[in-house]
């Protein structure tokens, strides 16, 4: 087996339960899609690491379905230098609205044909979050891997036209990160590494933790 997804949605399920996720039937299957189009792309493109691709369901996919608790499905969700997908391409395919930057031309050309091969709607923009928007206040932002909190907070300022939250994942908790709460620390297993969800907000955002699954 070239990749650790599981076999079957029952234990897909209970994996992403341990997240707080109701994974459901049909965002499975088309993360079974999206998985097999990134190792036959991956090939041929290094979109990620070949020893990646064992782990990416452990490593990439639930640590982007771990963002989901998080989110209200009401607001405006944009991630950041999506790369590959993740957070970004599986946030769609749990049926999130989400506007997905990415400077890089041949991920671009691979979020677009993830996204009409697993039949999910989404707005790929190309380009650096400082160079788009203005994008509507109190906006959700998602970051993965891209650059600390504090950094990121203010490349989004300008982009953003009031308060935001910045939603990413963090390796250690920091205590310097003012207005910010650690409202997660990644379950190990089913994730195969250590590491915390970290939720910013910046001046007077509106939005809140929902707690509410993918249904």
């Amino acid at each position: 087996m070239k990749h650790d997804v599981p076999e079957s949605y029952i234990e897909a399920k209970r994996q992403c339960s341990l997240l707080g996720v109701d994974l459901q039937q049909e965002s499975y299957e088309r993360l079974i899609v999206f998985v097999g189009l990134l190792e036959k792309t991956s090939k041929r493109s290094n979109l990620i690491g070949p020893s990646e691709m064992q782990r990416v369901w452990s490593r990439h996919i639930l640590e982007s379905i771990a963002f989901v608790p998080f989110l209200d499905r009401c607001s405006s969700v944009i991630d950041i230098g999506t790369g590959a997908g993740f957070p970004g391409m599986v946030l769609s395919i749990c049926n999130f609205d989400v506007v997905m930057v990415e400077p890089r031309g041949k991920r671009i050309a691979f979020l677009e044909t993830a996204a009409r091969l697993c039949g999910v709607t989404c707005n790929i923009i190309k380009g650096r979050i400082e160079e788009v928007g203005p994008f509507p206040a109190h906006s959700v932002f998602t970051s993965r891997a891209v650059k600390k909190p504090e950094e990121m907070v203010k490349l989004i300022s300008p982009s953003a036209l009031n308060g935001f939250t910045l939603i990413t994942r963090v390796s250690t908790v920091n205590t310097s990160y003012s207005n910010a709460t650690v409202s997660k620390e990644l379950p190990i297993p089913p994730v195969d590494r250590s590491g915390f969800i970290l939720q910013y907000r910046h001046q007077c955002s509106s939005t809140t933790n929902s707690g509410e699954g993918d249904s």
